[in-house]
């Protein structure tokens, strides 16, 4: 079915676009300014410290997911950093009391180590500039570090995204199978 396209009524005013710039430090306290600064610049350390700790092998991995996609390449793929961080999992649940004759229970939560891994977002398009996972932004073309569970997350979406793209700018993956004459008929 071909698209209509909107027919544009060119009687009626366009609006214009204005964008100002606005003065946002003239508005801050010169104390708050300062202290701002301040915090500033103790980030930047924390960064450059963090750089510093990070060992040749991490720094190679980090470099690998950096690079990737650059060619545009589609497949981007997760880079194992070698760290490992300790997260909370449910172990199992303690049954602590009763409560109209159904079992009051407790999950109990072990501390258990997963690896992370590197990986380099790559939204389409219409994906717009970043993924939100528990009110984190993840943003297109940035290099994160994930843990596995956040890492299928993010991934999915992306995948879910590109396909999405696909389906709006009429990517057809049927186009090189052969056609087939299928026909309904109240005869079988």
């Amino acid at each position: 079915m071909p698209r209509r396209k909107a027919k544009i009524d060119t009687s009626l005013p366009q609006p214009t676009q204005v964008a100002e710039v606005a003065a946002v430090t003239s508005e801050v306290a010169s104390d708050d300014l300062a202290r701002l600064k301040l915090q500033f610049a103790d980030l930047e350390k924390k960064l450059q410290a963090s750089e510093e700790k990070r060992g040749d092998a991490e720094q190679r991995a980090l470099d690998l997911a950096r690079s990737q996609g650059a060619l545009m390449q589609r497949d981007i793929e997760a880079v194992p950093t070698g760290k490992k961080v300790k997260v909370e999992r449910l172990d199992h649940y303690d049954t602590v009391g009763y409560e109209n004759n159904r079992p009051v229970r407790k999950p109990v939560f072990k501390t258990v180590e997963v690896p992370t891994y590197f990986y380099k977002v790559d939204l389409p398009p219409c994906g717009g500039i970043d993924i939100k996972t528990n009110g984190i932004s993840y943003y297109h073309g940035v290099v994160y570090e994930f843990t596995d569970d956040v890492l299928r997350d993010v991934r999915e979406r992306v995948y879910r995204c590109w396909q999405h793209d696909a389906a709006i700018h009429g990517s057809d993956e049927n186009f090189y199978r052969k056609p087939k004459m299928q026909r309904l008929s109240a005869r079988a």
